[in-house]
């Protein structure tokens, strides 16, 4: 038993838990207040990691999505990703 729980935690990364956690708080202090009130669906996302990182770092003309560059670096993008994506498992 004690070999099956080593080979787990080496097969998971200890920065995959990390970054999603990082990502949850990052998504509910900037992106839950529109969101989880306009687009539920949001939550295991679909998107490819570089439409999503796309479309928060430039915004997307003709709806409210404002860019998110200044604000967030490429890495908490990705964070915020993890996290959306994580409803998919």
């Amino acid at each position: 038993m004690l070999r099956i729980i080593l080979l787990l935690i080496y097969m998971v990364p200890a920065n995959a838990y990390a970054d999603i956690a990082t990502g949850e708080s990052l998504f509910n202090r900037s992106c839950a207040t529109c969101h989880k009130r306009t687009a539920p669906n949001i939550m295991g996302t679909k998107l490819k990691i570089n439409a999503f990182k796309a479309i928060v770092m430039n915004g997307r003309a003709g709806t409210m999505m404002g860019s998110f560059s200044k604000k967030y670096s490429e890495k908490e993008i990705e964070n915020i990703y993890l996290y959306l994506s994580s409803f998919n498992q």
